[in-house]
């Protein structure tokens, strides 16, 4: 189970704070929230990873997909850190 929260937003950039795991239907959410707010609404999407816990290789994919999407990842732990490998750099 993930908990999404929006913790700062501002003209032009949406913080995240995630926590728990991201698999599942949590990784669909995920990138929805992250295509809305980088797309729809013209925002820099942070993602705070601080209390991620797990994340699936679907996951990574779809991180690996819309990095590009003006998204960034903050505060891995090291096991997420390995998890993300480049993507977090």
């Amino acid at each position: 189970m993930l908990r999404i929260t929006e913790i700062s937003v501002d003209e032009k950039t949406v913080t995240l704070r995630l926590d728990g795991s991201v698999v599942n239907t949590a990784v669909s959410e995920l990138e929805r929230l992250c295509l809305h707010y980088g797309n729809n609404e013209n925002k820099n999407v942070v993602l705070d990873f601080s209390g991620v816990t797990f994340m699936n290789n679907e996951a990574v994919e779809m991180l690996k997909r819309i990095k590009g999407q003006r998204i960034k990842i903050v505060n891995p732990s090291l096991f997420i850190e390995t998890l993300l490998g480049d993507l977090h750099a």
